[in-house]
């Protein structure tokens, strides 16, 4: 079957469009895979309900980018985040859910944050780096070191042998409201937060890697908690008895009253940002009690 057609998501080229792997295929990204979503009929039933595709497909991967940017920038970055995510997968095994390892050692810092960046272009969808302006010249100039100062990304490590997708979702924890993207893929899950820095432990950030020039020669040291992902939510790091037992690993809100122009205004920045304003329905994800005290969301 020939190509499909379309923009490239980063360069916005008209053009065949390549399969674009997400992590790249030496990052263990090589064997058949079984995709689910969340079906469209969740909105209407407010039940998470599972649809999955029919066919299995060899590694996790998207018709995203056209054949210059798969080539250019994959070759440019992805060889840093292989070093790094197979040095992690030599260790994790032995590392339980919720506790720490440490990377020692880590060679061309910048270069790995750009190839989270490039990752995060295909997890997104074609929209995002048309509304998010400086995501495109990051990634083209290996030399740019620009990111938004409310732009915040993390690390972290995974022992589950599957994948997590969120996109750009509107998020309530404890702190407030925050519109966030994650991409997971053993062993490493990335996040990215849109509203500033996210005050969770269990994330590691490397946005400040963006200071490192692109031939730094130096080493840097990577400090990892590994999270268990047991649901389709983002940063959501429950274990599995919790998930099970209905318990939540948030305290209870101590924020005051969530009103419900808050929510309508993360919502709308979760829509800006993703590039999804025409979207009629969103899924939110939170404690219970918040939702309870949410107005009209009883």
């Amino acid at each position: 079957m020939p190509a499909p057609e379309g923009h490239c998501w980063l360069c916005n080229r008209y053009g065949k469009l390549t399969r674009e792997h997400i992590p790249p295929e030496s990052a263990f990204n090589d064997c058949p895979l079984l995709l689910m979503k969340v079906d469209e009929r969740s909105s209407k039933t407010g039940l998470l309900e599972w649809t999955s595709s029919q066919d299995f497909q060899r590694g996790l991967y998207f018709r995203s980018l056209c054949q210059g940017c798969n080539n250019r920038y994959g070759s440019k970055y992805g060889g840093a985040y292989v070093d790094l995510v197979r040095r992690i997968a030599e260790r994790i095994g032995d590392i339980r859910e919720c506790h720490r390892t440490s990377i020692l050692g880590i060679k061309r810092p910048l270069a790995i944050l750009k190839q989270v960046m490039l990752q995060f272009v295909t997890a997104n969808g074609p929209n995002f780096v048309r509304t998010n302006e400086w995501v495109a010249p990051f990634i083209r100039n290996r030399l740019n070191t620009a990111i938004p100062r409310d732009i915040a990304i993390y690390v972290f490590a995974s022992n589950a042998r599957t994948s997590r997708n969120s996109g750009v979702s509107a998020h309530i924890d404890t702190k407030g409201t925050h519109v966030v993207s994650e991409f997971t893929f053993w062993p490493l899950g990335t996040v990215i937060s849109f509203q500033g820095e996210l005050t969770d432990d269990r994330l590691t950030p490397i946005h400040q890697w963006a200071q490192y020039p692109f031939d730094f020669s130096g080493l840097v040291d990577l400090h990892l908690c590994v999270n268990p992902i047991n649901t389709a939510y983002p940063v959501d790091f429950r274990t599995e008895s919790q998930v099970k037992s209905g318990a939540t690993s948030q305290e209870e809100p101590s924020t005051g009253l969530f009103r419900e122009e808050d929510l309508r205004d993360m919502t709308e920045k979760a829509a800006k940002i993703s590039g999804e304003e025409e979207k009629e329905s969103w899924i939110y994800s939170g404690h219970p009690s918040t939702f309870r005290r949410i107005p009209g969301k009883r």
